[in-house]
């Protein structure tokens, strides 16, 4: 939802107090723009961080759109498998929402954190396990597949996703999103360090990257939406 706002806006302090200042900085303007550009990506980061300890799980304006989503997309009678679960955050409000989840995880401290903080539901279970060693061995179906904050964290996303596809129907699939402003182009630009979401990301795709991807790796598109800095896709896997 965007805001609608008066003609004549309110003259802000701060605003001009960094307008003067820069005025008397004696920096050329590709210096500034580069300065500008790291100490926003230093300030959006920080932002982001603080949005969290002061927004409660159920407040936050990122897992309420995506809580609302899922509830869209998933059914009471869906087996899902959250791989990457971490702590189980999103793993937690899938069980409100399908008939069974099961959360993976190769980190066993995240893996005990998670049951004791989510452990009681009865269709929920989380297993410190690689994932294609767990699905080759369980004799049970699956009907979605959760990759939440996965693809930007491996080297080969396409085999990737041809590992775990045939496995599944559905694969619901959420990464930042490297258009979420023009600012991250100027940077690209600019061959600029600080570019990046998290310091342990290997790719950051862009709106027609990742739809490329899926798109050459059998699954078809159902549904896309690219808000809050965040790809959020949900694809039906091609039989």
């Amino acid at each position: 939802m965007g805001v609608k706002l008066p003609r004549q806006k309110e003259s802000l302090l701060i605003i001009r107090f960094f307008y003067l200042l820069n005025r008397l900085i004696p920096l050329s303007d590709y210096t500034k723009l580069k300065l500008f550009l790291n100490l926003e990506w230093i300030f959006d980061r920080f932002s982001h961080e603080y949005s969290f300890k002061y927004f409660t799980i159920e407040e936050h304006p990122i897992r309420i759109y995506t809580k609302k989503l899922l509830e869209k997309l998933i059914s009471k009678k869906d087996r899902v498998l959250d791989l990457g679960c971490h702590e189980g955050k999103m793993s937690n409000y899938l069980a409100d929402i399908a008939y069974e989840v099961v959360a993976v995880d190769n980190d066993s401290k995240a893996i005990e954190n998670a049951k004791l903080k989510y452990g009681t539901k009865k269709n929920l279970q989380f297993y410190n396990i690689d994932a294609i060693e767990y699905l080759q061995n369980s004799t049970d179906k699956f009907d979605v597949l959760i990759l939440s904050h996965i693809l930007e964290h491996i080297d080969n996303p396409s085999e990737f996703i041809q590992n775990f596809s045939k496995f599944f129907n559905y694969i619901y699939i959420e990464l930042p999103d490297f258009d979420k402003n023009y600012l991250n182009h100027y940077r690209t630009k600019l061959e600029m360090k600080l570019i990046y979401t998290d310091n342990d990301h290997i790719i950051e795709f862009d709106r027609f990257e990742i739809l490329e991807l899926l798109n050459k790796n059998n699954l078809t598109i159902l549904e896309a939406s690219h808000i809050y800095g965040i790809h959020r896709i949900w694809c039906q896997v091609k039989k």
